[in-house]
C-alpha cells in the first residue's frame, strides 16, 4: 500500500473520508456544471420568453437526454475496463482501449443523434405539444441533437479523467465550459430574438469547448496515465464495456423516459402548467442527481483497481465509508431542498400565483426522495466496478424505469396530481429494499 505522501491522489492510495472526497469532489462539480446547461437555459426561458417556451423545452428535452446516454455506456463501462488494465500494469492496451472507446463514443453519437432528429417532431406531437409549443420543440431538440458528438465526449472525459488520475483537469475544463454557457447565454438573449435559439447556442458552444478541450488534452499530453494511441478493435473488449456499463446506460435511458411519462401524464392532468412545473422539479433533479451520480462515478475507479489487485481491506473500508457518505448526504440534500423549494421556483415564475403554488406542492413531495436515492445510485456504479453488470443493470432498470412508470402509471387513479408528485418518493424506497438485499446477499462474494 502506497504511503500518502504525496500531493496528488492516486488510485492505490489508502482512502480516509477526506482524501476519498478529495477525489470524488472533482467529479461531482463536473457532474453539477454539466447539469447547469439545462438550469441556466429553462431560467432563462421562463424569465425572458414566458412559461410556454420554458416548458415545450422541459416536454421535449428527455429526447436529447436519452441520445446522450450513449455517453454513460461508453463512460462507465470503458473506466472500468481501461482502469483494470492499469492495475494490471497494461498500460499500452489501456491507451489503445481508450483511444478506441473514443472513437466509439464519436460514431455511436453521430448515428443516434441523425436517428432523433427525425423523431423530433412525432415524440413532441405524442407528449402533446400544441400549435405554440411546437417550433420551440423543434428548434431547441434539433440543434441539441446536431450537437451530441459534442456532449458525448464531454462526458466520456470525465470517466477517463478520473482513470487518468487527472479529476483537477477535467474539473477545471468544465468549469470554464458551464461559466461559458451561462455568459454566452446572457450574451445570445440580447442579441438573438428567439430565446430558445439564443440558449440552445450558447449550450452547444460551450459542449464545444467541454468535449473538443480534453480531446486535445489527452492528444497531445504524453505525461499523464492515458493518452491516444493506435485504436486496438477488439471485439471482446466492446463486449465487456457494454457489459460494465450497461447499468449507467439503463440508468440514463430510464430518466428521460420517465420524463417522458411525467410530460404526458401532467399535460392531461394540468396542461401546460403542469409541464412548467415539473421543468423546475427536473432542474432541481439534475443538480442533486448530479451529486451522488459525480459521487458514484468518481469513486468507481477505486474499487475496481482495488478488487482487481485484491487489496479486500481497502475495498471494504472504501464500501464501508461511501455508503454512509451517500446516506448523510442524502439527508442533507433534502435539507437544503426543503429551504430553497420556494425560492427556487420564485427565481422561474415570480408573477405567476397558480404556478408558483403548483410547483411549490410538487417541491414538497418530490424532495422527500432525496433521502433514499443515493444508496442506490452508488450501489449500481459499485457493481459495475466490480464487473457485475447483471445486478448493476437490475438496480438500475427496476429504480428509474419499471418503479418509476408504475408510480407515475398507478397513484395519480388515488392521488391525483399529488400521485405524480410522489412518484419518485415510491420508486426510491422500493429500489432501496431492492439495493440492500443484493448488497447483503454479495458481500462474502466480493469481500467488500
Amino acid at each position: 500500500m502506497h504511503a500518502i505522501t504525496s500531493k496528488r491522489i492516486r488510485l492505490s492510495d489508502h482512502f480516509t473520508y477526506g482524501r476519498l472526497f478529495r477525489f470524488v469532489i472533482p467529479t461531482i462539480l463536473m457532474m453539477l456544471f454539466t447539469s447547469m446547461y439545462g438550469v441556466v437555459d429553462g431560467l432563462y426561458l421562463a424569465r425572458y420568453t414566458g412559461k410556454e417556451a420554458f416548458a415545450s423545452v422541459t416536454l421535449i428535452t428527455p429526447l436529447p437526454l436519452l441520445v446522450g446516454a450513449w455517453a454513460y455506456l461508453i463512460g462507465a463501462g470503458g473506466s472500468a475496463v481501461v482502469a483494470k488494465s492499469v492495475a494490471s500494469g497494461k498500460q499500452e492496451e489501456a491507451n489503445q482501449q481508450f483511444s478506441f472507446l473514443t472513437l466509439v463514443s464519436m460514431i455511436g453519437a453521430i448515428v443516434l443523434a441523425v436517428i432523433a432528429l427525425f423523431l423530433v417532431r412525432p415524440v413532441s406531437l405524442f407528449l402533446g405539444a400544441n400549435d405554440v409549443m411546437m417550433p420551440y420543440c423543434l428548434r431547441y431538440a434539433r440543434i441539441l441533437l446536431a450537437a451530441t458528438p459534442l456532449f458525448v465526449l464531454q462526458n466520456v472525459f470525465q470517466s477517463f479523467f478520473i482513470v487518468a488520475e487527472r479529476p483537477k483537469v477535467g474539473l477545471l475544463i468544465n468549469l470554464i465550459s458551464a461559466f461559458l454557457n451561462i455568459f454566452l447565454d446572457f450574451v445570445f438573449i440580447q442579441l438573438i430574438d428567439d430565446a430558445v435559439l439564443a440558449v440552445a447556442l450558447a449550450t452547444v458552444l460551450s459542449q464545444f469547448v467541454g468535449g473538443i478541450v480534453p480531446f486535445i488534452y489527452f492528444y497531445r499530453s504524453r505525461t499523464i496515465t492515458l493518452h491516444f494511441g493506435r485504436p486496438h478493435l477488439a471485439g471482446a473488449t466492446l463486449g465487456a464495456i457494454f457489459a460494465n456499463g450497461a447499468s449507467e446506460f439503463v440508468s440514463e435511458i430510464f430518466h428521460p423516459l420517465a420524463s417522458v411519462m411525467y410530460n404526458y401524464r401532467l399535460m392531461h392532468l394540468e396542461g401546460l402548467n403542469g409541464v412548467a412545473a415539473y421543468g423546475v422539479l427536473m432542474n432541481v433533479g439534475f443538480l442533486f442527481g448530479a451529486v451522488f451520480l459525480g459521487f458514484a462515478v468518481g469513486s468507481a475507479p477505486l474499487f475496481s483497481y482495488h478488487y482487481e489487485v485484491k487489496n479486500h481491506e481497502e475495498l471494504h473500508g472504501l464500501f464501508r465509508r461511501s455508503t454512509i457518505s451517500v446516506v448523510v448526504m442524502g439527508f442533507l440534500l433534502y435539507g437544503i431542498a426543503t429551504c430553497i423549494e420556494g425560492p427556487f421556483a420564485k427565481v422561474f415564475f415570480p408573477e405567476d400565483e397558480a404556478l408558483l403554488t403548483l410547483t411549490e406542492e410538487g417541491f414538497a413531495l418530490h424532495s422527500l426522495s432525496y433521502m433514499v436515492m443515493g444508496l442506490s445510485v452508488f450501489t449500481s456504479a459499485f457493481f459495475t466496478a466490480l464487473h457485475n453488470s447483471r445486478v448493476s443493470a437490475i438496480i438500475s432498470f427496476l429504480r428509474t424505469l419499471l418503479f418509476e412508470v408504475l408510480a407515475i402509471l398507478i397513484l395519480p387513479y388515488f392521488f391525483d396530481l399529488n400521485g405524480i408528485w410522489a412518484a419518485s418518493l415510491t420508486a426510491e424506497i422500493l429500489a432501496l429494499f431492492v439495493t440492500i438485499y443484493f448488497l447483503v446477499t454479495k458481500k462474502k462474494e466480493y469481500q467488500y
